[in-house]
């Protein structure tokens, strides 16, 4: 995983009326250098509600552990449903573009299913990290208190109201 890189750390950044927001520098780094292309990835995540954002070389991964995830099943004598699999990790996805500064446009649809407004709160998970509605993140009753701490912080420094 470590010549891969992670994404670590966190930002809260501002989303304009158009849906305009910036990756974080070093999460925008991490893209490119795992990539060699200025490509996100953005999803719904699979449990919690938010997005997940990652690189086209995480995408292809998590299609060769789709694969292999049938492989197992069917030698298994188990069932496997593949095209459901491909359909969650396929469909419900866009990649998009960004410019120099890490600015790309948030789909509408992906905004609405993360219930995202003016504000993300990126959270660096390793392979991947997850683009949260700062508001939601702190009613999410999985989420660790520090990491509501954090943002609670981020909020407070920004001058907006947990």
């Amino acid at each position: 995983m470590s010549e891969r890189g992670l994404f670590r750390g966190y930002a809260l950044n501002a989303i304009d009326a158009k849906g305009r927001v910036a990756i974080p520098a070093p999460f925008r780094k991490t893209i490119e250098r795992k990539s060699n292309e200025s490509v996100l990835v953005i999803g719904k995540h699979a449990d919690d509600a938010c997005l997940t954002g990652y690189d086209m070389s995480w995408a292809d991964e998590l299609q060769a552990r789709i694969e292999r995830d049938e492989a197992r099943a069917l030698d298994a004598g188990r069932s496997f449903d593949i095209h459901n699999s491909n359909r969650l990790a396929n469909t419900l996805t866009e990649d998009l573009g960004f410019d120099a500064s890490g600015r790309f446009i948030m789909p509408s649809f992906f905004r609405g299913k993360a219930e995202i407004g003016d504000w993300v709160l990126f959270l660096g998970t390793g392979n991947v990290f997850e683009m949260w509605n700062p508001h939601l993140l702190l009613k999410t009753a999985t989420v660790d208190e520090d990491i509501k701490d954090l943002a609670r912080h981020l909020l407070n420094e920004r001058g907006v109201a947990a």
